[in-house]
């Protein structure tokens, strides 16, 4: 047999494969890079507000959202693209065509979290499964349901957290049920999940215009757990404000006890870094950033030359 030997070359990024991630993430990238010149808002908006085939953006006026609008519809057709299921908190930013409901329940859920355009806020849903009797594997697949990656429950994955490290320190084995005392606290605590569902934050964490804009940072610790918080404060000229939850982390204290203000510290740090991811996140000229806490002797430790203190202290 003698037939012609038929090459084929494959045009589009074959799905499942290892590089395929990358490969899609690295065309868009190009795509951005090859038309900035021709639309910049677009351009900007491809390169850092995209989560794989998502475009999470906005602006601070409708006009210019029009605009960045029109840039990435313009940007996608030159790769071959075509945007769709658009949804904003405007009408006007959204055509006839394209048919979106505005009505009060109408709902859209963005990386896992639900988002509400008409009032333009967020809210989180938790599925309950309430059982009489209750295993260690029933427990965490409950914890695992609160998907909350703002930390915008931060008090309750933290109180989820401590219940599931006590599981550990009993040594209940996966399929063991929980002894009575601790199934009750448990039962109590899935039922209070219930009013997770009706809370509601807004969207926007500034006021219109602002003047001012600061970063509140907060950090505490207790034997059980350590936490941070970041606030941000807005400021209009005339003295309108606005203080907003952005976001919160926590951790729970290692089995091996250690002191308060070590944990302290801990919180401390964990704080430092929360900012430091917020403010790569936000595209706001912040004009000041506090960080507090409230232990004196954490304040003296920062204050301190690393070789002036023990290796936990100066490690960390």
């Amino acid at each position: 047999m003698e037939e012609t030997i038929k090459t084929f070359e494959v045009s589009t990024v074959t799905y499942g494969t290892t590089s395929a991630p990358f490969l899609a993430a690295r065309t868009l990238k190009q795509l951005s890079r090859d038309e900035a010149e021709n639309f910049p808002l677009g351009s900007s908006v491809v390169m850092s507000d995209m989560y794989i085939d998502d475009v999470l953006t906005g602006a601070e006026t409708l006009l210019e959202a029009k605009e960045l609008k029109n840039q990435l519809i313009n940007i996608f057709a030159k790769g071959g693209m075509v945007l769709h299921k658009w949804c904003g908190n405007n009408t006007e930013l959204i055509e006839v065509s394209e048919n979106y409901d505005f009505s009060d329940s109408s709902e859209i859920k963005v990386l896992g979290v639900y988002w509400n355009p008409k009032h333009d806020c967020f809210s989180l849903r938790v599925k309950i499964d309430l059982h009489e009797l209750n295993t260690k594997r029933d427990v965490l697949s409950t914890i695992a349901r609160i998907y909350d990656p703002l930390g915008l429950l931060g008090p309750v994955v933290a109180k989820a957290k401590i219940f599931l490290k006590k599981l550990w320190m009993l040594k209940i084995d996966w399929t063991d049920l929980l002894p009575d005392t601790i199934n009750r606290e448990w039962r109590q605590f899935v039922e209070s999940l219930q009013v997770v569902n009706d809370i509601n934050i807004d969207r926007c964490i500034v006021v219109e215009q602002p003047e001012v804009i600061e970063l509140h940072g907060f950090s505490d610790a207790s034997q059980s757990a350590y936490g941070a918080v970041v606030y941000c404060k807005s400021i209009t000229s005339d003295g309108k404000m606005l203080v907003h939850l952005i976001a919160s982390k926590s951790r729970v204290a290692p089995t091996k006890q250690t002191t308060i203000p070590r944990l302290e510290l801990c919180a401390a740090v964990l704080l430092a870094k929360l900012v430091h991811r917020v403010k790569q996140a936000l595209k706001l000229n912040v004009t000041n950033t506090f960080l507090w806490s409230d232990s004196m002797i954490v304040l003296s430790w920062i204050r301190k030359e690393s070789y002036q203190l023990k290796t936990f202290v100066a490690n960390i």
